[in-house]
């Protein structure tokens, strides 16, 4: 990790950054924080938001991975210790999406041992800060991601594009009319919570070769899939359910693309989301 990219000093600027809130006002940043302590969480919510940027708020490292299914958020501030998932396992799970737009993360710890900061710099770690927050020291950081971002989202990993996924919606609006929008507003979200939990099953089934197991969750994804209007995921989940029924599993490059395949179509219905909320 880069010894600039750590705010242990603001270079006599945070101040005036606190007062007049030139970054947020500027492009503000959305933020999402975790912390497993409802007290820790008030206080940094409130922080983020004097300091005019949007700010949601999470108890543990599943939750804000739920958050990102929903959200694209530019700032990820994450408490290293928490139940559930601490903060570096989630960190190295974000990271791991390659394909998806990448939030800066923030570690925030009370622990500065050279130790910790090499497990902070190993889990893909843009930056640390310490506990108890200062604001000073929070607005610096946000106000260099600010400096970082052009107005899009970061995203590692290669520069291939991403081949577009199409969301068939047409015989929901024939059915429902105007009301196809206002179901997909609480459909959508609870189709991508349920998401990253179905990945994972799907990666152990097919780890143990449990051709029966393989074959219920596809079932069940090709359903939900449908009501959204993944039609193409829908169908590849419809074929490898008939296979794995029949007692063949997709090899390794198969289920990279299937899985690959249910990411593509996660991001386009938060895009579709985004535009149906604006």
């Amino acid at each position: 990790m880069n010894k600039e990219r750590i705010p242990s000093s603001l270079r006599g600027d945070s101040e005036a950054r606190v007062s007049d809130g030139c970054a947020a006002h500027a492009r503000p940043l959305s933020v999402l924080l975790a912390d497993d302590y409802e007290a820790n969480r008030m206080m940094q919510q409130a922080q983020v938001e004097q300091l005019g940027y949007q700010v949601d708020a999470v108890a543990n490292g599943e939750e804000v991975l739920r958050a990102l299914h929903v959200r694209n958020y530019d700032v990820v501030l994450l408490d290293i210790r928490m139940p559930v998932m601490d903060g570096l396992e989630c960190a190295r799970r974000i990271r791991a999406r390659t394909r998806e737009s990448q939030p800066f993360i923030v570690a925030v710890t009370s622990g500065t041992s050279s130790q910790e900061r090499a497990q902070i710099q190993k889990a893909g770690i843009d930056a640390y800060i310490a506990k108890p927050v200062e604001l000073g020291e929070l607005a610096g950081v946000l106000y260099e991601v600010y400096e970082q971002k052009p107005g899009d989202p970061r995203v590692l990993g290669d520069d291939t594009a991403v081949e577009p996924v199409e969301l068939e919606l047409g015989h929901l609006h024939d059915r429902l009319g105007n009301a196809a929008d206002q179901l997909l507003r609480r459909v959508i979200p609870a189709y991508l919570r349920e998401l990253p939990d179905r990945e994972a099953r799907m990666r152990t089934a097919l780890g143990a070769q449990d051709a029966e197991a393989v074959a219920q969750l596809c079932h069940g994804l090709k359903g939900a899939s449908r009501v959204v209007g993944a039609t193409e995921l829908a169908a590849i989940c419809d074929q490898v359910e008939q296979d794995a029924y029949a007692g063949t599993l997709p090899d390794r490059i198969e289920a990279d693309q299937l899985l690959d395949l249910a990411r593509r179509t996660a991001r386009e219905l938060r895009n579709r989301l985004a535009v149906l909320e604006a």
